[in-house]
């Protein structure tokens, strides 16, 4: 199996637009939503807008347990892996977290603490893992800069790479963008093929379940339109929302936090995020 996706040197960009998946995602939803998530910026802080949510809390905080693992080499006990969580949960109480009663919470933490069981009872399935615990970057023109985390890059016997992303919700993905995206980060950062792509559902499966594989040639140059599209919006300032006036639920919502509507909860310094609870 051969490279794909080439090798990049590594160069500072000016002004850049800095692209994830998740924002493409909410491009191709709705572009206004897009602008309030990813663009627009408190005028106080300078930081942008998150509304707290149960479902992300939960997410965000069982990928953080098994990273966390990852990085210990594998050798961590459960009984570790689930004190790490339960001690990130305790940040994200209450409206921290998205959560509006202690009975939902409770409800979440149970499912957190189950998927992990689940993922520690069935990891040795995963091949040995490539360290990639940070941000993989490559350009997808001289302005445009396509970057994401990855969960999972294994090297399998061949010495090709299986790109894997865990997930926590209850619905299966209806593509796998997701993975073909960072399939082409994985490739030209690493240098080595991809040969696998898989999510991992684990409140339910016992393992990976494979996607296919499409050409990242194919994806490549359809991500680069797609960026381009994100990039004229920019240029134009042209942000409408896809239900016109009357507004999505997105844009209504964050709509609802720049009007006052929202509790401020707290502001994530990391990632440049002014966090407010919401009642939907």
């Amino acid at each position: 199996m051969q490279l794909v996706i080439s090798s990049q040197p590594k160069k500072y960009i000016k002004d850049a637009l800095w692209l994830s998946y998740t924002a493409l995602k909410d491009f191709l939803k709705c572009p206004r939503a897009y602008y309030l998530k990813n663009r627009y910026r408190n005028i106080e802080t300078g930081n942008r807008l998150q509304i707290a949510s149960a479902p992300m809390t939960l997410g965000s905080l069982v990928h953080d347990a098994i990273k966390w693992y990852l990085q210990t080499n594998r050798v961590a006990s459960l009984d570790d892996v689930i004190k790490k969580f339960r001690n990130h949960w305790l940040k994200y109480q209450g409206k921290k977290g998205g959560f509006v009663s202690r009975e939902e919470e409770g409800d979440f933490g149970k499912r957190g603490l189950a998927m992990l069981d689940n993922f520690y009872k069935n990891r040795e399935i995963l091949e040995k893992n490539i360290p990639s615990f940070d941000f993989l970057r490559f350009m997808l023109d001289e302005k445009i800069v396509l970057n994401g985390k990855l969960d999972f890059l294994g090297e399998r016997s061949d010495g090709s790479l299986h790109v894997l992303d865990f997930k926590s919700g209850s619905k299966d993905e209806e593509d796998s963008t997701q993975l073909h995206t960072y399939a082409i980060l994985a490739e030209s950062n690493f240098q080595k093929p991809v040969s696998k792509i898989s999510y991992w559902y684990l409140d339910r499966d016992n393992g990976p379940k494979e996607a296919v594989l499409d050409s990242l040639e194919d994806k490549l140059v359809w991500l680069k339109e797609k960026a381009l599209q994100i990039q004229k919006a920019i240029k134009e300032d042209n942000w409408v929302c896809i239900k016109g006036e009357k507004l999505c639920n997105d844009c209504r919502n964050y709509q609802a936090i720049i009007s006052g509507e929202g509790e401020f909860q707290f502001s994530d310094e990391e990632f440049k995020k002014d966090v407010y609870f919401l009642r939907y």
